[in-house]
């Protein structure tokens, strides 16, 4: 693993297409981080990531026998992943 020390404002760049930057950490010490990335780069965060392939296990096991388009599956698991994982407004 790759460790770096940044400040807001600085970036890193990963490849060509790639760019983090470090956007503001809080006194608590949270870090918010904007990533710059092309569309067909899929962005999780661990927690969301980790849920939807739960769910797509829990899916799967929860119908045998029922033939299911495994992509329409993940997209709407992904979906509704991420309306939990956003924070309440």
């Amino acid at each position: 693993m790759l460790t770096l020390t940044r400040e807001v404002g600085q970036q890193i760049f990963i490849g060509d297409d790639i760019v983090l930057t470090v956007v503001s950490v809080s006194m608590n010490g949270r870090v918010r981080l904007g990533i710059e990335a092309p569309k067909q780069v899929r962005i999780d965060r661990k927690e969301v990531l980790d849920r939807i392939r739960q769910e797509n296990v829990d899916s799967a096991n929860a119908t045998p026998g029922v033939t299911v388009d495994a992509a329409a599956w993940a997209s709407y698991g992904a979906r509704r992943a991420n309306a939990r994982a956003e924070p309440p407004r």
